[in-house]
């Protein structure tokens, strides 16, 4: 009457890896643009800085 499969533990188990894999990739991915983020905004930082020193140098 009802065809219930039973999952194999090697279908499960592939299953859950690929989960891993996925969440291992999505978190690389987050850290890099994080990385990528905060290199910007160091960069930024210095121009500003940069940028201050010579407005408030004495140079005429």
């Amino acid at each position: 009457m009802l065809n219930l499969s039973v999952r194999t533990s090697a279908t499960g188990d592939r299953r859950s890896g690929q989960a891993m894999l996925e969440y291992v990739i999505v978190f690389v991915a987050i850290l890099s643009v994080v990385s990528v983020l905060a290199l910007f905004l160091y960069a930024v930082r210095q121009q500003s800085n940069r940028t201050l020193d010579l407005v408030a140098s004495e140079y005429p």
